[in-house]
């Protein structure tokens, strides 16, 4: 058909989802010089007042966004969104992007005819290809997987001038009946839920949940201004400033100039390290946030709100309510959740949402899967070529990743189908995935390249263990062995402590050893359980990151496992670079690690073995020192020496002011808040009475 007539078609079909409160998703296939020609007419034709733009040749009053700008299309909004997949197609930008598209608005994409873009090559995804493969030329399966997807979606499919398929419009939707500012009764109710958190009892925080477009940011801003305007003082917190963006603009719409100081944002991690107090803290996107700051949170605010997004471009809401559900119900039982359901944006029925829902696996399984350990389970393996048939089990296995993970976003999906050199190791009973372990092969970089890396004078992407083995512990030989580096390990959140975890890293184990895998490596935020849980198979800490990641608030370790027949020889290696772990972390905890938990120091740090031991005078000054007939500033050394000699044995309640005072070296105030103390006097009664009892037991 003529241009013109296409074009006033999609106009008429803008006119029918602004009435129908939808968004309208055109696919348009055909040669790329043609669709950016019609496009351009296109936006002569419609009316916009933004227009946003993924991928290259942009129009001048176009905003084009990269791949690093997630959290900032957070709240924003266009008219028109635009993804010119002729330059690749980053999928994870895609699917963050799609929530900006207003009601009435058009998601165009631009792409070959469906036959040939799925053999093309994806550079928007050369962040996720390892060294040597070239993302300009490698073709992965991400492509043909969308293509299959886009396939069986509701939406407009245009083949040059010629209309292939158009929408199935959905009914018009019932309206809403709320009380401004609130534009739904869902909305409404979270609103009054909020109030009642300032006014209820304390320790009863509130869980706002939601899929994107359910005002359920909005609500957090319309909640606070009407406690600023009884002279509340509050605190909001989330992932980045641009993620708390749509609470304050709400606040500031419907405060009054006099009352905005009245709601302050502040980083998490600088609300972990300040003493400042609230009526009311707000945590939005607390899905994004590891769980270990949010029980911080939840310690040191009486009165705290948990918003978070349900499913969205992260993929992670559901996650966050398993892990975080169960602390709730310990600290606080009266804890209440809401979860809003009505859409804002668009309407129940918005096309857009179901096909970007669909196409990224963004739809959790509510059924979770019986284990019967009576019953027969499989190990099985999936590589990248593997998952186009067995599109089922890819749907469980990220479902299963994105409940464990904070972090898991669509380019972990797309990295399973494009990375021939990630493997996923499941677990299975009656066809449902019980537990999984994500695998990056990793090593076998040239001799040369290697020794260049050890050097500092190159680097390679996805041999994170093969990299850190040669530059940060100086063993360049070891990444020109085979490795395997285990990214992540995920068990059912209701089957955890029965052993599936410890299951399936035995059975990797062994496939290690028949495909000559020299050493199994991970790397991970640490906490005292994950360490104790990779200890207990075989895996020995070699190095610990300097600072704290952003996103966890955690140190990252990294951890190693000989594997291979010559295990003697690689256990010795691994023992060796363990020990001088341990040592090198004892020099260095007061200066680098002062915030480490001492119970972890306790875990992985090892004294220097030159230590002398105590002699019988000292051991007896060190009886005097109990019986209160000695200062504590006579036997402080001597104390210092005993504490390092027997530390392994003490009990915890000794062992970790101790070790705060002479391995961490914090001042004393700090030491008496931290633990609770009153005074130094309480510190030396707790000494005495346990050190008496010890010091025959350790001599």
């Amino acid at each position: 058909m003529p241009l013109t007539v296409l074009l006033a078609q999609l106009q008429q079909w803008q006119q029918q989802a602004a009435q129908l409160h939808i968004r309208l998703p055109v696919i348009w296939q055909g040669m790329e010089e043609a669709l950016l020609s019609h496009t351009a007419a296109l936006l002569n034709t419609v009316s916009y007042d933004k227009l946003y733009w993924l991928g290259a040749k942009a129009p001048a009053d176009a905003v084009n966004f990269t791949g690093k700008q997630n959290y900032q299309l957070l709240g924003s909004e266009c008219d028109i969104l635009v993804i010119n997949a002729f330059s690749g197609f980053n999928a994870d930008l895609v699917a963050a992007s799609a929530g900006c598209v207003k009601a009435g608005g058009v998601w165009l994409l631009l792409c070959q005819p469906f036959a040939t873009w799925q053999q093309q090559a994806n550079p928007a995804h050369k962040s996720l290809l390892p060294y040597p493969l070239d993302a300009s030329n490698h073709q992965g399966n991400f492509l043909s997987f969308l293509v299959t997807q886009l396939r069986q979606q509701n939406a407009c499919f245009l083949n040059e001038l010629h209309i292939e398929k158009a929408l199935d419009w959905p009914a018009p939707a019932k309206p809403y009946k709320a009380s401004a500012p609130c534009l739904t009764t869902e909305q409404q109710e979270a609103v009054e839920a909020i109030l009642r958190v300032v006014s209820g009892h304390r320790r009863r925080p509130l869980v706002l949940t939601a899929d994107r477009g359910r005002g359920k940011s909005a609500a957090l801003g319309i909640a606070a201004a009407q406690l600023a305007a009884q002279n509340k003082k509050l605190l909001i917190t989330a992932p980045s400033p641009q993620a708390a963006g749509t609470v304050l603009t709400h606040f500031l719409q419907l405060a009054s100039p006099s009352q905005h100081n009245n709601l302050q944002f502040i980083p998490f991690d600088e609300l972990l390290r300040s003493t400042k107090t609230a009526d009311l803290l707000l945590v939005d996107e607390a899905a994004a946030i590891p769980t270990p700051v949010l029980q911080h949170l939840l310690q040191r605010f009486s009165r705290i709100v948990f918003a978070t997004t349900e499913h969205g471009y992260e993929g992670t809401g559901r996650g966050f309510q398993l892990r975080f559900q169960q602390y709730l119900n310990q600290q606080c039982p009266g804890w209440r959740k809401l979860q809003i359901q009505q859409p804002i944006r668009y309407q129940p029925a918005d096309p857009l949402e179901q096909l970007i829902f669909n196409c990224f696996l963004l739809r959790q399984n509510i059924n979770e899967p019986a284990y019967s350990p009576n019953d027969k389970i499989s190990m099985l393996t999936y590589q990248a070529k593997d998952w186009l048939n067995n599109a089922n089990k890819l749907q469980q296995v990220f479902g299963l990743l994105s409940l464990a993970h904070y972090q898991t976003q669509i380019k972990d999906l797309a990295a399973l189908l494009d990375n021939p050199r990630l493997q996923v190791v499941t677990i299975e009973q009656d066809s449902q995935v019980l537990a999984c372990v994500l695998i990056s092969t990793e090593g076998d970089i040239p001799p040369e390249l290697a020794y260049q890396i050890y050097l500092g004078e190159r680097r390679v992407q996805g041999h994170l263990l093969a990299q850190s083995l040669a530059f940060h512990l100086a063993q360049p030989e070891l990444a020109s062995l085979s490795l395997w580096r285990i990214m992540r390990i995920a068990v059912q959140p209701t089957l955890q402590k029965q052993g599936l975890g410890t299951k399936l890293l035995e059975f990797v184990s062994l496939q290690a050893k028949q495909q000559n895998i020299r050493y199994l490596g991970t790397s991970f935020g640490l906490s005292s359980e994950l360490l104790q849980f990779w200890q207990r198979n075989g895996y020995q800490a070699l190095r610990l990151g300097i600072s704290s990641d952003k996103a966890s608030a955690e140190y990252s370790i990294l951890m190693l496992k000989s594997v291979t027949a010559d295990s003697d020889a690689g256990s010795e290696r691994v023992q060796q670079l363990n020990r001088q772990f341990g040592y090198n972390l004892f020099l260095t905890l007061s200066g680098q690690y002062p915030l480490l938990n001492a119970k972890l120091a306790l875990q992985l740090a090892t004294p220097l073995p030159d230590i002398p031991p105590l002699t019988e005078a000292e051991l007896q000054q060190l009886a005097l020192f109990c019986r209160n007939q000695r200062p504590y500033e006579l036997i402080e050394p001597i104390l210092q020496r005993w504490f390092c000699k027997h530390y392994y044995v003490l009990p915890p309640q000794l062992a970790a002011p101790l070790c705060s005072l002479y391995w961490q070296h914090i001042s004393w105030p700090d030491l008496l808040t931290k633990y609770g103390f009153s005074k130094k006097n309480a510190v030396f009664t707790l000494f005495r009475q346990h050190i008496s009892e010890l010091i025959s037991i350790t001599t």
